[in-house]
């Protein structure tokens, strides 16, 4: 990913489909993942890839804390200026090695969500791979990325999903479409990938 995200930051909260797509993948979240009630008032959840942090205004409330991280610093901004009470926005770019000197604020993660994202790497499975490993044992990792319908186009197969799933060494892997977004005259559907570090992966 690049700053060229900058340049979508001051409207980004203003476009309806955005808002929307956040919204119902927070609603697949809640229905698939479970986040809610007390047990996880104590969870810690990275937000990958947060732009300007509209997953986090909805998981933040139903968890300990939320760490957002972005490489746009300008969608970091924005999110800075919301003042949520347990989130703490971070411009940092994590699989350049970001995590690698600050591994107990970026470690140890009940919950990492990238909504949108990882469809838009350069090397997808090696991302999946590391995020995987700055899961706690018994956490989840969660994606929502369009749905393409071979791997030449734009957005990621099943196949692929539950492939870098797999290949990064996650347990109890779910891949299924949950929604669509009507944009641009078509209805594009939208998949979400679920695994959990299994508690014998060192």
């Amino acid at each position: 990913m690049t700053d060229d995200w900058n340049d979508y930051a001051d409207g980004w909260d203003g476009n309806s489909d955005v808002r929307l797509f956040a919204a119902k993948a927070f609603s697949a979240l809640y229905s698939h993942a479970g986040v809610s009630g007390e047990a996880w008032q104590s969870k810690r959840v990275l937000d990958f890839g947060c732009g300007t942090g509209l997953l986090t205004e909805l998981i933040a409330p139903h968890v300990k804390e939320v760490i957002a991280v972005d490489t746009s610093d300008r969608m970091i901004a924005v999110l800075k200026d919301k003042n949520l009470p347990n989130v703490t926005p971070v411009h940092a770019d994590i699989l350049g090695g970001a995590a690698a000197g600050d591994k107990d604020r970026l470690s140890g993660f009940d919950l990492i969500c990238a909504s949108s994202v990882c469809g838009f790497l350069p090397d997808y499975a090696a991302a999946v791979k590391l995020l995987s490993g700055l899961l706690q044992r018994g956490g989840q990792f969660v994606q929502w990325d369009w749905q393409g319908q071979d791997s030449g186009e734009f957005g990621l197969t099943e196949q692929q999903m539950r492939a870098a799933l797999e290949a990064a060494g996650l347990g109890s892997i779910r891949v299924k479409q949950v929604f669509a977004l009507d944009t641009g005259g078509q209805s594009m559907p939208v998949l979400m990938g679920l695994g959990t570090r299994n508690a014998d992966r060192p």
